[in-house]
């Protein structure tokens, strides 16, 4: 099953334009959407001060298709997006990048349907994290509306209780461990060694949390990252550079 996730940046609308009387028209009203006239700390890292908007999903999700509305306003159509840089990430501090896209600019009329802007295939994300590279020539910049198809089939391994993204694999010098299956509240993680020696003392980590492992100290070779909720255990290996 595919669903929709929709954002429109501020949900204000003014009664002067026909075009939300079709689902995916956009009135001409600056009031619905987002603009950025200062730039500010990017999420990731990598990316300088910029103009950015980042979304929370609540929950990683398959993400499918994009669209975008941009802004629509006829005096403002030029502070509309044009060049943007799309990243994803699964908790929101290591991040994923997707790619360049291009905003199409919006015609600032009541009849603008928005524009299809690319397919994610099936990443799984949490967070999207779109970082504005230039726009049509206005002093300020946005755009009015996002939606992304996400999939919402029932998870083969649904019953399964503990399900982890551990990442980077190979690591050099620390990982992180994501939990984003529905165990009841929390589980508890330790590192072994190939022995089953345990190397990394156990700690909790929350549904949909993160955590960072130091494994500095370790030496080069196989491990496994052992997680484990009441009667249900798991394991997965990982190797240390």
């Amino acid at each position: 099953m595919r669903t929709f996730i929709t954002f429109i940046i501020f949900l204000f609308y003014l009664n002067n334009g026909i075009g939300q009387c079709y689902p995916d028209r956009h009135n001409t009203s600056w009031f619905d959407g987002w603009i950025s006239c200062d730039k500010s700390e990017n999420p990731n890292n990598k990316r300088e001060e910029s103009h950015w908007i980042s979304y929370d999903f609540g929950k990683p999700y398959q993400l499918n298709e994009l669209k975008i509305w941009n802004i629509n306003d006829p005096d403002l159509v030029d502070y509309g997006a044009k060049t943007v840089m799309i990243d994803y990430s699964v908790d929101g501090l290591n991040w994923i990048e997707h790619g360049l896209e291009t905003f199409p600019k919006a015609p600032g009329n009541s009849r603008y349907e928005g524009s299809q802007i690319t397919h994610f295939n099936g990443i799984k994300a949490r967070f999207l994290l779109i970082t504005i590279v230039d726009n049509y020539g206005g002093d300020c910049t946005g755009f009015s509306e996002l939606r992304v198809e996400v999939d919402t089939a029932k998870d083969e391994q649904e019953d399964i209780c503990i399900i982890a993204d551990i990442y980077p694999n190979p690591f050099e010098s620390t990982f992180t461990v994501f939990l984003e299956k529905k165990c009841l509240g929390e589980a508890f993680i330790a590192v072994e060694d190939v022995s089953g020696r345990t190397v990394i003392e156990e700690s909790v980590i929350k549904l949909y949390d993160s955590k960072n492992i130091d494994g500095q100290h370790l030496l080069p070779g196989i491990y496994y990252v052992c997680l484990r909720n009441g009667e249900i255990k798991e394991r997965y290996k990982i190797v240390k550079l």
